[in-house]
């Protein structure tokens, strides 16, 4: 196993990989963050289950003088802020009410949730909204983050959301894809989606650092998330560099629970529940939590196209970004059998069914989408080559 970090020597014993490969992958990323890609961050591989890779470096807090802590440096179990990571974890929520009979997808959502019917959302479905067709955007939402926390006031925000496009429409929804599915799941279970996740997956995982929010942590002990860029990047109608490290490192943000933007882990665990999804659905102790055949319908793909909200082609299961033939993610060709997401500009976690690994890659340092393509494809690229073995 490659277990490095805090100048602990580096060490390689795993059968079944290339060592070497794997180990230059280890240097691709140390060296990114000695360029200042990122302040500090974690890679984690697994393969059939198997730990290969947890490597820890730099700092997670203490970049800039005015933060209200010392520098700390990042170690294994330092939980980061993984954002988008979190879709598809919501998306096996979804899917598991499914594989009970509990929820239609295909169903309209004003079928559970009948106020959200107004404004011309009367047919938008469950599935609409894991794939990313629903239509709805609320980009002022960003503006009323003390609402976050109120479930009554995003319940009437979200019901009485007008679509900015058509039903079917390409366009991914960063927030409001956590706002509405969380609301399904609360209709239909009465827990809201990140309760259920908790006590109905990571729990059985094993997996208590894999979270919605901050949960019992200190919130002073979490990753902060840094932004590197430019004073401008629109998504989905946001300029998201604007106020980037006030509100994605604010307590309000993750206390809100959007299953769609507030998952906060460390690397090994998220790809612990990779290595879940490609056991389609049966824990490390044998005990199978969702169907092989509800799981692979949401990470396989469902869509494919060009996206109105982040302005490139995009291939997706439900809920899942899925790989492609030509480049994408997950590396530079033939990633067909791959499935994850990313998490703002900084993360990225999946796994790929064809080589049995299972990968995720938090950071915290954000610029765009251009770099976290020349920084994390050629990354996860290699890792799956080495895994090739």
């Amino acid at each position: 196993m490659i277990n490095d970090f805090d100048n602990s020597e580096l060490q390689i014993d795993v059968a079944r990989v290339d060592a070497d490969r794997l180990a230059r992958a280890v240097e691709r990323f140390k060296q990114q963050q000695s360029a200042g890609a990122f302040p500090g961050g974690q890679i984690a591989v697994r393969r059939y289950g198997e730990l290969v890779i947890n490597v820890a470096v730099g700092l997670g807090r203490g970049l800039k003088s005015d933060e209200p802590r010392a520098a700390s440096p990042v170690l294994p179990q330092t939980p980061f802020p993984a954002y988008s990571c979190g879709k598809p974890l919501a998306a096996t929520a979804i899917a598991m009410l499914e594989d009970r009979g509990k929820l239609d997808p295909n169903a309209p959502v004003a079928d559970v949730f009948p106020e959200f019917s107004c404004n011309g959302k009367a047919q938008v479905t469950t599935l609409d909204v894991l794939t990313h067709r629903s239509g709805i955007l609320l980009p002022h939402s960003l503006t009323m983050m003390e609402r976050w926390g109120d479930r009554d006031a995003m319940t009437r925000e979200v019901a009485n959301a007008v679509p900015i496009y058509p039903r079917g429409t390409l366009a991914y929804a960063p927030w409001e894809y956590g706002w509405i599915l969380s609301e399904v799941v609360r209709r239909v279970d009465g827990r809201d989606l990140a309760s259920f996740f908790a006590e109905e997956i990571a729990m059985p995982l094993g997996l208590p650092a894999l979270n919605f929010g901050f949960g019992d942590r200190d919130p002073i002990s979490v990753a902060h998330s840094y932004w590197l860029g430019k004073e401008k990047l629109m998504i989905a109608g946001v300029n998201v560099a604007r106020d980037f490290e006030r509100i994605q490192n604010h307590k309000l943000y993750f206390d809100s629970l959007n299953p769609a933007c507030t998952l906060i882990t460390d690397a090994d665990s998220l790809a612990m529940f990779y290595d879940f999804v490609l056991k389609d659905g049966i824990t490390a102790s044998g005990k199978r939590l969702i169907s092989e055949r509800a799981l692979r319908q949401y990470t396989n793909r469902s869509v494919f196209g060009y996206d109105r909200s982040l302005r490139t082609f995009l291939a997706l299961g439900r809920g899942f970004s899925v790989g492609t033939l030509p480049p994408s993610m997950f590396g530079w060709w033939n990633t067909k059998h791959c499935f994850g997401h990313a998490g703002s500009f900084s993360c990225a976690a999946g796994a790929d069914y064809e080589t049995g690994v299972s990968f995720a890659i938090l950071t915290n340092g954000n610029r765009s989408i251009p770099d976290f393509t020349r920084r994390f494809v050629p990354l996860i690229h290699m890792i799956r080559k080495a895994c090739r073995a």
